[in-house]
């Protein structure tokens, strides 16, 4: 009896085996639709899918088709590519690659609160007392493991800020806390302390927007070594777009260095434009999203750039500085020289990545809209440029510079220029004209 129960249980396993097998064969790609063809432009790209699905019934599976790009995430074998790309309706095909969080090591508590000394955070917390209070954040990280036991965060929790959480890596986890220790999976709660940190206990803050509302989005594992899909990361910018939220951290990013090198972006895909993620961030940005996304940490390194998606041109990318002179730290990437605007757009203080400068950055932004709602994101995005200590001298090293918050309240503070219009029909040779008291500039035009 124990021989036959044996052999039937390796009779189940084998076909179970080879199913697996055949599942690893296939590869994660993009495949982008041509926005030529009749029923992209109808946006009924079901009928395509179908089309492609009956002539690669077993070898071709669609995930995640985005809301905003004409794209669709598939699985596939590698010898199809060439296949699929033949067909009039589909434009390219391209791997997709592996996001990681870009962050060096955890920070020692006084590391933290560094940061906000640097950018002079008490003239918006304590002088102009703001909090980021009715701004919605949302946080793309590679997981929150428990946040619900920092001691910075517990007004998160006892106060239920935390409104919403998505994981997309373990479908079915509804508790955003979870995780492994040797995973990484806490590298969220970290860029949350620098978000909205405020510890009673040692009374220091180690974020500006600690009354903000915050909705959380797990898309990438912290250390394994396998493919992350970066369907996800564009996955969650489209849905909290949905959701109303206009403000959003992104401490992840992608360069090269895996294993399989046509899984590596190249260096002049850090063009603005190029990689998908790039094209979702700037298209969020025309939505009205403010994404706030770290610059990377391979200033040191061959690769040196910008990681993805903080290329793209109205994302606010922020890299890190030194804490005594204001200089680049060494990891910090910087912008390619090819682009046609600044990157980085400013920089702070962060010994172990950009991970946690971008954060810091996003607790300012949050504070700004909290301040006045009407604001759009280019232009809380442009105070923030305006306010920092190379406004007029920026380069691709750290940008516009490192945030003084005491210029930035003096902008906020600044009346909104009065402008007044007024037609003038005359056929007089000159006219007299009395100007309101208040009005500096005047402008006459004629005509024709």
């Amino acid at each position: 009896m124990l021989k036959q129960a044996f052999f039937k249980t390796i009779l189940l396993l084998v076909p179970f085996y080879l199913l697996s097998i055949a599942v690893l064969a296939q590869e994660k790609y993009w495949l982008e639709f041509n926005p030529d063809n009749l029923s992209v432009k109808k946006n009924d790209i079901q009928l395509l899918k179908d089309s492609l699905k009956k002539q690669f019934p077993e070898d071709l599976t669609f995930h995640y088709q985005s809301k905003w790009n004409p794209v669709v995430s598939i699985s596939t074998k590698e010898e199809n590519v060439s296949s699929l790309t033949e067909y009039v309706f589909v434009k390219s095909i391209t791997v997709q690659k592996e996001l990681q969080p870009l962050s060096i090591k955890p920070l020692t508590p006084i590391e933290y609160s560094y940061a906000l000394e640097q950018i002079k955070a008490h003239y918006i917390t304590d002088s102009m007392g703001l909090s980021g209070k009715g701004v919605k954040i949302g946080v793309i990280d590679g997981g929150f493991m428990d946040a619900d036991a920092e001691p910075s965060l517990q007004h998160l929790i006892g106060n239920k800020q935390i409104k919403f959480f998505q994981d997309y890596l373990l479908k079915g986890n509804n508790d955003p806390f979870y995780g492994k220790r040797m995973a990484g999976d806490d590298h969220g709660t970290q860029v949350l302390k620098m978000i909205a940190g405020s510890d009673n206990g040692t009374s220091i803050k180690y974020g500006m927007a600690e009354n903000a509302e915050f909705y959380l989005a797990r898309t990438d594992h912290g250390i394994r070594e396998r493919r992350i899909e970066e369907e996800y990361w564009v996955a969650a910018i489209e849905l909290f777009y949905e959701m109303g939220i206009r403000l959003v951290n992104s401490s992840l990013g992608y360069t090269d260095g895996y294993d399989k090198r046509k899984e590596n972006h190249s260096r002049k895909e850090v063009d603005g434009k190029s990689s998908m993620i790039t094209k979702t961030a700037q298209l969020a940005t025309e939505k009205g999203m403010l994404i706030v996304s770290a610059a990377g940490n391979d200033g040191h390194n061959n690769w040196g750039i910008l990681s993805l998606p903080s290329d793209a041109k109205d994302v606010l990318t922020v890299g890190a500085a030194r804490y005594d002179d204001w200089s680049k730290i060494y990891y910090s990437s910087i912008g390619p020289q090819k682009l046609d605007y600044i990157k980085p757009d400013v920089v702070c203080f962060a010994a172990n990545g950009t991970s946690f400068s971008a954060p810091v950055i996003t607790g300012l932004a949050a504070c700004i809209w909290e301040y006045d709602t009407t604001l759009s994101n280019i232009e809380v995005m442009n105070i923030i440029k305006s306010g920092s200590h190379l406004a007029e001298n920026p380069n691709n090293h750290i940008g516009y510079g490192v945030p003084d918050s005491e210029k930035i309240v003096s902008i906020l503070n600044q009346e909104k220029p009065k402008s007044i219009f007024k037609s003038i029909n005359t056929d007089q040779d000159y006219i007299e004209l009395e100007i309101p008291n208040g009005i500096e500039i005047v402008i006459i035009f004629h005509k024709e």
